[in-house]
């Protein structure tokens, strides 16, 4: 059983690799998100958004002003109350907090955002944002009016006013953090975020059919 479900996953992933043109896409994400899809499709980290996640509000700045803080520096914040490290960057646009849920050190984390943020190509950027449950309207309104054209927001619903995203069925009462880079079950070859067909975004820079465009 083991052995099928192993198989069946690969094959899943092969299906996305065999589908991809863009074999270099900078994706940047508010989470996981961006490492799970390189991971799945096989290609190199481009992005800096790797094994970490941002406040909303925080990554809104970010990818807003991403050329700046890509040349900022990033330091420590020492937080007790939590168990992994805290990077910010700061310069005149503000602070951006970057929580490295994934890593043991602040030295190891600054370390591969650094050599990832040289990888970043301007020219052939992704971002992708999950809003989970309870996005703020304003956030997803100033999603929406991001300078980007290869843009999507992973909402539970249609948001009037708001084109830039991507209905995601499986936000419900049963949702929680990290739900969305889980498998449907045990037995599943897919993960819920497979709902969204990032391989024809990336290939398109279009927002697949069931978004409202």
């Amino acid at each position: 059983m083991a052995i099928r479900l192993h198989w069946g996953r690969n094959m899943e992933r092969w299906k996305k690799q065999e589908r991809l043109i863009n074999k270099s896409p900078t994706i940047i994400s508010n989470n996981c998100t961006a490492g799970i899809i390189y991971h799945d499709l096989n290609i190199r980290f481009t992005s800096p958004t790797i094994n970490l996640c941002f406040p909303p509000e925080d990554f809104l700045r970010y990818i807003h002003y991403l050329t700046d803080y890509s040349n900022s520096e990033l330091v420590e914040e020492r937080d007790p109350a939590v168990s992994y490290p805290i990077g910010v960057l700061h310069n005149q646009f503000g602070e951006v907090r970057i929580h490295f849920m994934h890593y043991r050190s602040f030295r190891a984390a600054k370390e591969k955002w650094e050599e990832r943020t040289r990888r970043i190509d301007y020219d052939n950027i992704y971002i992708i944002m999950d809003a989970g449950m309870d996005c703020p309207r304003e956030i997803l309104e100033q999603f929406n009016q991001l300078e980007y054209s290869n843009k999507v927001i992973l909402t539970n619903g249609k948001v009037d006013n708001v084109q830039s995203f991507f209905p995601m069925t499986f936000y419900d009462e049963r949702y929680f953090f990290g739900k969305m880079l889980s498998y449907k079950s045990w037995f599943s070859s897919k993960r819920y975020l497979d709902e969204f067909d990032y391989v024809h975004f990336l290939n398109t820079g279009e927002i697949p059919d069931g978004a409202c465009q």
